[in-house]
């Protein structure tokens, strides 16, 4: 995979290097839409975190992004552009795992003394290399097209769910106080081949507006989960915890970005008879 990245970084470089070439940098953000099993979730007792077939329903809720572009023409042909491209992108997960656990643990823990869930956020980063097409349309508008490949960091932030009960005496007389509890599951991270297609319109080379389609690999989805219990009996503080380690099948994400732009002044290289 790293071998893969820097053949297409070095690349890059080298293309940039013929003559003097004239990079464009662009700012881009928009909305992500996952699709297919990325964004499906189907509850049960088990919550959402379970598979059908080879691809994980991961349940992803709508997100955002934003990335920067770096591009330049190939002399062979203006209208077309090498484009290297690194994007953030994060997202929750949707409506229906959100209902379903507010639904559970709120009924299951509304009245303890402390309650905190906080569910796992996605997030994505692609960096990517490719190329991009851009045909006239009319004066001031070009229609362009773009493909890319890459790798993506795939990083899911913690599940956490905290609660505390009230001191209470047991029937043999032992005086508890208070119990806390912790669940918390640590996913394992992934770097995965990434590819983008995309199109769009660029406004008088400086404004684009587009959606892109992205395949940003399946991996294996592990975690740990870690619960902890904290009380003490007559003072005396208790923790236990426990850790269960979870490999599940593969996470598989796909999304669809809209997405605005805009292309900075574009500067140039320097040759050696520039020097």
């Amino acid at each position: 995979m790293r071998f893969r990245f820097y053949s297409l970084l070095i690349l890059f470089l080298l293309l940039a290097s013929q003559g003097r070439a004239q990079f464009y940098v662009g700012l881009h953000g928009g909305w992500t839409l996952p699709q297919g099993f990325y964004a499906e979730s189907r509850m049960s007792d088990n919550g959402w975190m379970f598979s059908e077939g080879h691809q994980h329903l991961a349940g992803a809720g709508k997100g955002w992004a934003a990335g920067v572009d770096l591009s330049f023409a190939l002399p062979v042909h203006p209208s077309l552009e090498v484009v290297a491209s690194a994007e953030f992108m994060q997202s929750g997960v949707n409506r229906d795992v959100e209902d379903y656990y507010e639904y559970i643990y709120q009924a299951r823990y509304s009245q303890c003394s402390k309650y905190l869930m906080e569910l796992p956020k996605f997030r994505n980063i692609p960096i990517l290399l490719g190329l991009r097409y851009a045909y006239p349309v009319t004066k001031g508008i070009d229609l362009y097209g773009e493909a890319l490949a890459g790798i993506n960091l795939r990083r899911i932030t913690p599940w956490t769910l905290a609660y505390a009960t009230d001191s209470w005496t047991q029937t043999d007389g032992q005086q508890f106080a208070e119990f806390n509890n912790e669940d918390i599951r640590v996913y394992g991270q992934a770097n995965t081949l990434a590819f983008r297609l995309g199109a769009g319109f660029l406004f008088g080379k400086k404004v684009t507006l587009g959606a892109a389609f992205y395949m940003l690999g399946a991996s294996p989805l592990t975690w740990d989960r870690n619960t902890t219990v904290r009380y003490s009996v007559y003072g005396q503080m208790v923790e236990n915890t426990t850790t269960q380690h979870v490999d599940y099948t593969n996470l598989n994400p796909t999304l669809v970005m809209v997405q605005v732009g805009f292309r900075l002044c574009p500067f140039r290289t320097r040759t050696v008879q520039d020097w």
